[in-house]
């Protein structure tokens, strides 16, 4: 699991005593809310909002957890505390919605008629479909994952 490198991301990455990389920061504060056992790797948590993945929760124990990782002591901006209450929670496959795997589905595409009695028409690939069991998005792309 990890958090969705977005704006939100970027402004709790910025904030911190020893500034990481915004992708390095989605991994380890992901581990870090779930080692404190706040955030459990659920299927059902994919591509929802930190605190609706967290469910009720002290913020006291929330803002040590966030205080600690930082660095900072105990004096967080509340931007960047409104900010991490706004991560995203992603899986670590290839959906881009909510980070679950993409299920390959029937290709999109159209017959040539260059076929004769003995062989049959080719097929040409215009757009491979993949679905997303986890959110129920449908991805189209002009090539294979």
């Amino acid at each position: 699991m990890r958090f969705k490198i977005d704006e939100n991301l970027e402004m709790v990455a910025a904030a911190m005593a020893e500034p990481k990389a915004p992708a390095t920061v989605a991994v380890e504060l992901c581990a870090r809310m779930m080692d404190a056992g706040m955030l459990k790797d659920d299927y059902a948590n994919y591509g929802v909002n930190l605190m609706r993945a967290t469910g009720p929760q002290y913020v006291s124990d929330v803002h040590a957890v966030l205080a600690d990782y930082l660095g900072i002591g105990m004096a967080i901006p509340s931007d960047v505390f409104r900010a991490f209450c706004r991560l995203m929670v992603m899986g670590d496959g290839n959906c881009p919605y909510c980070g679950g795997e993409l299920e390959e589905m029937t290709p999109e595409g159209h017959e040539l008629n260059d076929g004769t009695y003995l062989t049959p028409n080719s097929y040409i690939v215009d757009k491979y479909v993949y679905h997303c069991p986890i959110c129920g998005e449908t991805i189209k792309l002009d090539y294979e994952l």
